[in-house]
C-alpha cells in the first residue's frame, strides 16, 4: 500500500500560482510584426552588403598596388657627353641590368596610331624605349571632325603617351626629329661612347611650339637620341598642290585644328545673328566649303551639316538655317573613291537629298578670304570653266603627303624616292638602311612589293629555260610566303599554269612565268594611309621585336642571312571594312 501512494504523491500535478498565462515582453511582441521585423532585415542586408563590397575593395586594392621599384622607375635623362657631326648633347636614357649588361635601345618617332599599337604589344623588360612627339599625347583622329562642332569634347579624344610609355618604362621627349646620322657617319669617339646602331637629331619643343605641321617660336635647343632599333612614326601632313591661300583653310590634323574650326564656325553664326547683316553677307558667312571628298572631308561636311540642322535652330534665330549651306568639293568622279561604289554612290545620293552640295572633277584654283575658285571641264565643250563659291569658313582635307623628317631622309638614302612615303619592304624595315635596324610605319610608309626582283632571285636557283608545274608551284608558293597580299592573286596555281602555257607542253619559260606572274599581280595595291593600317603595322611590329628579343636573350639568333625573315612572317594586312560617318 504505501508505494502505491508514493507514487500517487509523486504524480500529483503542480498548481501554478497564477490565475493565467504570463506576458509577452513589449520588445518581443514588437519584433513579431513584419513592419518592425522587415526592415531590420533590409538594413542589416544592406550594411552587412556595404562592408563587404568595400572591404573587397581594400583588399583588392591592397593586392594590386604596385610598389615603384629600381625596376620600374622612369629612368631620368641625362645628356652626359657630346658627339656626333654638330657635337650636339647626346641623350642618356640606358638602365643597367646588372653585371653590366644593357638592354638595346628603341626610339620611337610619332606619337600617333602606330606609335601606340607598337607600345601596346611591345614586352616590358625586353627594350629600352624612349619615344620622341611634338605632342605628350595620342589623338584619335577619326573623331577630329566630332570634336570640332562639339559633338564630343576635345579632352575625351586625346590619351596621355607618358601614361602609355609608364606600362614599358619607357622615357618621352618632347620634339621634332630632323635628321639620321648612321652608324656609318659617326666618328669613333661617338661610336665608343654611345655604342648605338646611330643617333637621331631632334629639335627640342619648349612651351607651345607646335603648330601641328612643323616646329614655330622654339628656343634653338637640339640634342640627339641614339639607338639601336629605330621606329619612324611621324605620321604625314596635309598636301597642299600648289593651290593659292591655303592660310584662308582650316585642317583637320591636330586638336589646335578642331578647336580653331569651332572657333570660326560659332563666331560666324554670331555676327550672323545681328540685324545690321545683309542677306547676301549672311549667306557668305554661313557657307561652308570643303575642299577633299575623302574619308576626313566627307565626314567634316556631315558633322557640320547636323550641327546647322540640329543645333542652330534651337538655339539662333530660325531664318539662320535656311540660309546656311555645306558644299563638298572633290577632285575625282566621285567622293570617297578609295571605298567600294556602292558606298560612294550612297553617300553622293544621301548627300544631295538632305542637301550637301557635292561638286565632282572640280580642282581648286584659289582659296580667298571670302570665296573659294575653282575650275571643272564643261560635259559639252570639254573646256575648263572657272567657278566661284562664297565661303565664310573653308576646310581644306583634300590629301596628304610626307613629313619634313621623312622627305629629307628619303633624299638622304638609296632605293627610295616614292613622292609620298617612306619605302619599306615587307618586313616593314626602311630600304636603304642597315637590316634590322630602321622600320616605318603607318603614313609616313608604303610597302614597295619588289615581287619581279624576288621572281628573278628565285629562277637563278633553277637551271635550264623551262619549269614544270612542280617548280613552278614552288616559286609561286615562295612569292606568296614573302608577299602575303599577293596571296589571293596567285592563288589559283592550276588554272593561271594551263593559261601561260600556251604550246600546251605542261611546262613554262621563264619568260612566260614572267609574264604569269606579273599578269596576277597587277592590279594589286598598296595600302590606303589609314589609322587600321598603322595600328596593324604597329602591333605587327610589336610582336616580331618581341620574338627578336627572346632569342636574342637566348642566344640563338642566326648568324647570316635575312635575321627578320627567320624571325618572324612578314607583314600582311586584314582588312577589316572602312567606316565613314554621315
Amino acid at each position: 500500500m504505501l508505494p502505491v501512494v508514493r507514487r500517487s504523491l509523486r504524480a500529483a500535478p503542480v498548481r501554478s500560482l497564477h490565475t493565467s498565462a504570463p506576458r509577452r515582453g513589449v520588445l518581443r511582441t514588437l519584433w513579431s510584426t513584419r513592419v518592425v521585423r522587415y526592415p531590420v532585415y533590409a538594413t542589416a542586408s544592406l550594411t552587412a552588403s556595404v562592408v563587404a563590397i568595400l572591404g573587397g575593395l581594400m583588399i583588392y586594392d591592397s593586392m594590386t598596388y604596385e610598389t615603384a621599384s629600381r625596376h620600374n622607375l622612369i629612368p631620368s635623362m641625362e645628356a652626359s657627353v657630346k658627339g656626333g657631326p654638330e657635337g650636339l648633347p647626346i641623350l642618356n636614357t640606358r638602365k643597367e641590368e646588372g653585371l653590366g649588361k644593357r638592354k638595346e635601345r628603341l626610339v620611337i618617332l610619332g606619337g600617333g596610331w602606330a606609335a601606340v599599337a607598337l607600345l601596346s604589344r611591345i614586352d616590358r623588360d625586353a627594350y629600352d624605349v624612349v619615344l620622341v612627339s611634338p605632342n605628350n599625347f595620342f589623338l584619335f583622329t577619326p573623331l577630329l571632325p566630332s570634336a570640332a562642332v562639339g559633338t564630343v569634347e576635345t579632352r575625351s579624344i586625346i590619351e596621355s603617351l607618358r601614361r602609355l610609355l609608364s606600362t614599358v618604362s619607357g622615357s618621352y621627349v618632347q620634339g621634332s626629329a630632323q635628321t639620321l646620322v648612321q652608324a656609318a657617319d659617326l666618328d669613333s669617339k661617338t661610336l665608343r661612347e654611345t655604342q648605338a646602331k646611330g643617333l637621331v637629331e631632334v629639335e627640342v619643343i619648349s612651351g607651345d611650339g607646335w603648330d601641328g605641321d612643323r616646329p614655330c617660336n622654339t628656343k634653338q635647343a637640339r640634342i640627339y637620341v641614339p639607338y639601336d632599333k629605330l621606329v619612324i612614326a611621324v605620321g604625314s601632313v596635309t598636301n597642299n598642290y600648289g593651290v593659292k591661300g591655303l592660310e584662308n583653310c582650316f585642317r583637320l590634323k591636330t586638336i589646335h585644328d578642331a578647336r580653331d574650326l569651332r572657333k570660326r564656325l560659332m563666331d560666324n553664326l554670331e555676327i550672323a545673328a545681328l540685324p545690321t547683316l545683309s542677306e547676301d553677307e549672311r549667306r557668305r558667312l554661313l557657307s561652308v566649303v570643303v575642299c577633299g571628298g575623302g574619308p576626313t572631308g566627307v565626314e567634316a561636311a556631315a558633322e557640320v551639316f547636323d550641327m546647322i540642322q540640329e543645333d542652330v535652330e534651337r538655339f539662333f534665330p530660325k531664318e539662320l538655317r535656311k540660309l546656311a549651306s555645306v558644299h563638298l568639293l572633290q577632285d575625282r568622279a566621285h567622293i570617297l573613291n578609295t571605298y567600294s561604289e556602292a558606298i560612294s554612290n550612297f553617300a553622293e545620293q544621301k548627300f544631295r537629298r538632305v542637301g550637301i552640295d557635292v561638286t565632282t572633277n572640280a580642282i581648286v584654283d584659289e582659296v580667298r578670304t571670302d570665296s573659294v575658285v575653282f575650275k571643272k571641264n564643261n560635259p559639252q565643250t570639254g573646256e575648263a570653266e572657272h567657278h566661284s563659291i562664297p565661303s565664310g569658313c573653308t576646310i581644306w582635307s583634300a590629301g596628304i603627303t610626307m613629313a619634313d623628317f621623312s622627305r629629307s631622309l628619303s633624299k638622304s638614302l638609296p632605293k627610295q624616292g616614292h613622292p609620298h612615303a617612306l619605302r619599306v619592304d615587307e618586313h616593314l624595315r626602311v630600304l636603304g638602311t642597315p637590316p634590322g635596324t630602321v622600320y616605318a610605319l603607318g603614313d609616313a610608309s608604303t610597302i614597295d612589293y619588289d615581287i619581279a626582283g624576288a621572281l628573278e632571285h628565285k629562277l637563278a636557283s633553277f637551271p635550264g629555260t623551262e619549269l614544270g608545274y612542280s617548280d613552278v608551284s614552288l616559286i609561286v608558293a615562295s612569292l606568296r610566303r614573302k608577299f602575303p597580299i599577293a596571296a589571293t592573286h596567285l592563288s589559283e596555281m592550276r588554272r593561271l599554269f594551263n593559261e601561260f602555257d600556251r604550246d600546251g607542253n605542261h611546262r613554262l619559260s621563264h619568260d612566260e612565268l614572267r609574264e604569269m606572274v606579273l599578269s596576277a599581280t597587277r592590279k594589286m595595291t598598296s595600302l590606303p594611309p589609314t589609322a587600321q593600317v598603322a595600328s596593324q603595322e604597329g602591333k605587327y611590329l610589336g610582336r616580331k621585336l618581341n620574338k627578336y628579343a627572346q632569342r636574342r636573350d637566348a642566344g640563338t639568333l642566326p648568324s647570316d642571312g635575312d635575321i627578320d625573315d627567320e624571325v618572324y612572317r612578314p607583314f600582311r594586312y586584314r582588312g577589316l571594312g572602312s567606316v565613314a560617318r554621315l
